[in-house]
């Protein structure tokens, strides 16, 4: 009876022992997206790599980027790359809410066709908790503008799951009006 009452509070406690998500971290991952266009047709996949991290540069803020590269097959390629600031600031123990502010870039490569690339700004608000010593979950809103009408809103989520302290693995999605990301990913944490 002792040990089933000490492993209740243990699993209650635990929730309590974890600390805040760090904001500084590397991470890779590989991903899979969706564009269907219902009106147009437009029903086309594809898969890449990405790479990503931040860096707290002082209390409460922090530097982010990233960059990712899909190929949709028949010799298109598209490229997204980011640099941004944000700041975080906790909400309870093990929660965080946060906001970045990123240059984008964004290029549609189509082999001896050429490319076309376009720059803009993106927003992001989201929410990242420790839901235990194991386990971060993270949710976001974006949106972006890549200037000629290249804009819109998405939502994103990832749930990962420490081996260590500075290693997790996780899996992630992201949707937007005509297009679906999920993939997964690695992340190590530094400075801690």
């Amino acid at each position: 009876m002792r040990i089933l009452v000490g492993a209740m509070v243990l699993a209650l406690a635990a929730p309590a022992l974890a600390d805040t998500p760090s904001y500084s971290y590397v991470q890779g991952s590989f991903q899979n997206i969706d564009i269907d266009e219902g009106n147009s047709g437009l029903d086309v996949d594809g898969d890449g790599l990405g790479i990503g991290g931040s860096f707290e540069v002082a209390e409460n803020w922090y530097i982010v980027g990233g960059y990712s590269t899909i190929d949709l097959g028949f010799g298109v390629d598209f490229n997204e790359l980011s640099i941004g600031v944000g700041y975080n600031t906790d909400i309870s123990p093990t929660t965080s809410m946060f906001a970045d502010l990123s240059f984008l870039r964004a290029e549609v490569d189509v082999g001896s066709f050429g490319s076309e690339d376009e720059t803009g700004y993106g927003l992001r608000v989201g929410i990242r908790s420790n839901l235990s010593d194991q386990v971060e979950a993270e949710g976001n809103i974006a949106y972006s503008d890549l200037g000629d009408g290249i804009d819109g809103t998405s939502v994103g989520g990832a749930l990962w799951y420490k081996f260590t302290k500075n290693f997790q693995v996780g899996a992630l999605l992201g949707a937007e009006e005509d297009v679906f990301r999920y993939g997964i990913g690695a992340r190590f944490y530094f400075g801690q």
